[in-house]
């Protein structure tokens, strides 16, 4: 098993469900769209969660340099649209990312995303099998090795929106105290 497969398959099954989300709720990315400049109507939106069903799908179970260039292409498309937004938003835009789970966009994004294309980059020079070969041969039939690429899915996953989120809540200025005064 190659070591880039735990990684490569987690960005693949995040960019189906960011795929999924759009399909079945594209008005949060059809908003997103439309701040960054981009055509936004809802063919628009669903057209580019099924691009991302599709690209995700075939990196787990089709594998290859193809597909990882697919999941590449789709972190860098996604790098640059976060860079767009945030500097169209000045930092007030949602990413639209998953459909209806969104969050503000700005650097973290764009670093997160581009971080998992490195790792599709890497994964081109370094090819990665299908996820049935990659579990092949690994301890407990490749259930240790599912749940780890299942858990780096979800911190993906909450890095790209809870945390921005969060960061952005401790950025507010507090609200004033019950008594209105300051202690």
């Amino acid at each position: 098993m190659a070591a880039l497969a735990g990684p490569l398959f987690a960005a693949a099954a995040l960019l189906a469900l960011a795929g999924v989300g759009k399909v079945a709720r594209p008005a949060a990315t059809r908003v997103a769209l439309r701040q960054a400049g981009l055509p936004s109507d809802p063919a628009s939106a669903r057209a580019l969660g099924v691009a991302e069903v599709t690209v995700g799908v075939a990196a787990i179970a089709v594998g290859g340099q193809l597909a990882a260039a697919g999941v590449a292409a789709s972190y860098l498309g996604f790098a640059w649209f976060a860079h767009r937004l945030d500097r169209a938003t000045r930092g007030t835009g949602d990413c639209g990312c998953f459909g209806a789970a969104s969050a503000p966009v700005g650097t973290l994004h764009v670093a997160v995303n581009l971080a998992i294309a490195a790792v599709a980059v890497a994964a081109i020079a370094f090819p990665v099998d299908d996820i049935a070969s990659a579990i092949d041969g690994t301890p407990w039939s490749g259930v240790p090795f599912l749940a780890l690429t299942a858990l780096l899915t979800w911190m993906t996953y909450v890095a790209l929106t809870a945390l921005p989120t969060a960061i952005a809540a401790a950025r507010e200025p507090s609200a004033p105290h019950a008594h209105g005064a300051a202690r």
